[in-house]
């Protein structure tokens, strides 16, 4: 049999090597029940190399220091998931520009504090929440002068981190996007009979897009931070390394700083450094 074409199966062994490796490396715990979706995204990778079989795959890991250091970034880019849309979980850009922005706008008003916003995206996947978070951004403090606006946006996975800075995406994944944003903040045209966005300059001015593993603390971002989203991210964690993450991301906050996690996460029983706010909203207590 041609080991090019044929689908390896993943031995109980190597499953659990990768399972530990990938963990260790990546805060990602993947369930026994994880075992066949890491054995489909992982033939490819095996054809591509030329390596038969998996028991040679994590031999070659084991004895190879020089395969097995540049290999655990193509590792990871194959293991994390990568699901994103423009505006997903709408509520919480929705709490931005109608609660968030207005309290902070007040607050440079009132007390003189600086005209300064620093956001992390910590999980930006191939740019739609990033740029989500940009978009919102900029309607709202376009014509507010003196502001000083970034966006910090990160991942782990260098592939998906490629796609996000060229910020060019086929007409589908615009879907949730309205007429009115489109023309303002992305250009059209068309290549090979399909329609493709991309977006404007001055919004990929706004985002820094940056590798950052989230294991590695202390971050390598200086500012202090007023906002974080983690969205969808600590699922994959177990909660020892969950409760480690939400520390240091209130190391990261400003006084007072918000968290914003995924529809299915919460800190309930993990920390108590954070007040809920309602809708996976989170602010850091004083």
């Amino acid at each position: 049999m041609d080991f090019r074409t044929s689908l390896n199966t993943i031995g109980d062994a190597e499953f659990e090597f990768i399972k530990n490796l990938v963990y260790k490396q990546a805060g990602i715990f993947l369930a026994p029940h994880k075992k066949i979706m890491v054995q489909s995204r992982l033939n490819a990778r095996l054809r591509t190399l030329g390596i038969p079989s998996f028991e040679d795959y994590v031999a070659k890991l084991k004895m190879d220091q020089n395969f097995s250091t540049q290999e655990m970034q193509e590792l990871i880019n194959r293991i994390t998931t990568n699901k994103t849309d423009f505006f997903r979980e709408n509520h919480h850009f929705e709490f931005l520009k109608n609660e968030y922005f207005p309290q902070l706008e007040k607050l440079a008003q009132d007390s003189g504090a600086s005209k300064s916003l620093r956001i992390w995206c910590s999980a930006s996947s191939t740019g739609e929440e990033p740029y989500s978070i940009a978009i919102t951004v900029y309607d709202y403090f376009q014509n507010k002068p003196g502001w000083n606006c970034k966006i910090y946006a990160s991942d782990i996975d260098t592939q998906v981190l490629m796609t996000a800075k060229k910020g060019v995406y086929r007409d589908d994944r615009l879907e949730p996007v309205s007429e009115a944003i489109k023309k303002k903040h992305f250009t059209e045209f068309k290549e090979k009979d399909h329609v493709y966005f991309e977006v404007k300059p001055h919004l990929k001015a706004l985002v820094d897009f940056r590798q950052i593993n989230l294991l590695h603390f202390p971050f390598p971002i200086t500012d202090k931070l007023d906002l974080i989203f983690c969205r969808n991210v600590v699922i994959y964690f177990d909660k020892p390394t969950q409760k480690t993450l939400f520390q240091n991301f209130e190391v990261s906050l400003k006084p007072k700083g918000f968290l914003i996690l995924g529809h299915s996460e919460t800190m309930f029983g993990i920390s108590d450094q954070f007040k809920f706010l309602g809708h996976t909203i989170y602010q850091k207590k004083t």
